[in-house]
């Protein structure tokens, strides 16, 4: 008999679905709720108490007083049209749902985990929610004292990866990300710095306020690039580009991808370095304005890796470890 099985997630781009499909990959019976709720609509007399409260009593909190009763009843109509006892549940980024709706998942399943895939420095709220879960993972570097484990990011295994031979005379470099203010200066620096090499870029910037000094060779976009679009690039190209996020000391998926479809990759990630996957020729780590080392990377063959540890993060193993006692 299969697994009772139930994510529940942000609604980002089209990872549920992704997560789903590698569940039942694993043969899970798989069920979903995401924080993604029906729009919220004044009942009575709510609207006329709002107008009182905010302009009257100068209290602006009554509004969202209101959106959060709403949010937590949408859930928890979702959790309720799920009959029985569940045998997992894995919360992602547990911070995004209200504190009691965590603890009435906890009553529904023998085993309830968290992931904080994000940053613990970036969104420390969520350690509020380390004591409502069986066991709390994230990607960065924790200490179990403080019930939180280490696990890594992963690489989807919905399909089988395509190889696309390694140009070493004239590589495509690709990168997908947020437009922020505090990285613009060091990805302008950075493609500044490899201007004369042998190298095309594929660069992709999501615009949230508008940016006056735009770069050239970067396409700003207004929408996200699924991840399934982005795997796409991502099969094309011939290496990847991260940058780390100051907030977190982990690696991204960006790494796993490239594990995974055997790219290169650049970054500014020092730890990757501590990692059974690095090797020199596969991955360049920016420190010391070594800049003028890229040139030979680029230049050099992939470095073909033992399947051992390729297996190793992908998402089937990844559940294994997240799940088991």
């Amino acid at each position: 008999m299969k697994k009772r099985f139930l994510l529940v997630m942000p609604n980002y781009s089209d990872f549920p679905k992704l997560f789903l499909s590698n569940l039942e990959i694993e043969g899970f019976d798989t069920y979903l709720i995401t924080d993604k709720v029906s729009k919220f609509k004044y009942k009575g007399t709510e609207s006329i108490q709002n107008f009182f409260v905010k302009n009257i009593l100068r209290n602006k909190q009554y509004k969202q007083n209101l959106i959060s009763r709403h949010t937590l009843e949408d859930l928890s109509k979702s959790l309720s049209e799920i009959e029985g006892e569940l045998d997992y549940i894995l919360i992602i980024r547990p911070d995004n749902f209200p504190i009691s709706f965590v603890k009435n998942l906890k009553t529904r399943t023998k085993k309830l985990i968290a992931y904080q895939w994000d940053g613990m420095e970036k969104y420390p709220e969520v350690r509020n929610y380390i004591p409502l879960v069986d066991k709390f993972f994230c990607f960065e570097n924790t200490d179990v004292e403080n019930h939180i484990y280490k696990t890594t990011n992963f690489y989807f295994e919905i399909e089988k990866p395509t190889y696309k031979q390694y140009n070493l005379t004239h590589p495509l470099l690709y990168f997908v990300g947020l437009d922020l203010e505090n990285r613009r200066k060091k990805i302008d620096g950075f493609i500044k710095s490899i201007g004369d090499f042998n190298i095309d870029l594929q660069f992709f910037l999501q615009e949230f306020t508008p940016n006056e000094n735009k770069n050239p060779k970067i396409t700003y976009i207004k929408d996200r690039i699924s991840f399934t679009e982005n795997l796409n690039y991502v099969k094309n190209a011939d290496l990847l580009l991260d940058f780390v996020d100051p907030r977190q000391d982990g690696l991204s998926i960006r790494f796993f991808e490239a594990l995974y479809y055997k790219k290169k990759i650049i970054t500014d990630n020092l730890v990757v370095k501590n990692y059974d996957f690095y090797h020199p020729d596969n991955i360049f780590v920016l420190e010391n304005e070594n800049y003028k080392n890229i040139e030979q990377f680029i230049s050099t063959p992939y470095f073909e890796l033992p399947d051992d540890i390729v297996k190793k993060y992908g998402f089937s193993n990844w559940i294994k470890e997240i799940i088991k006692d």
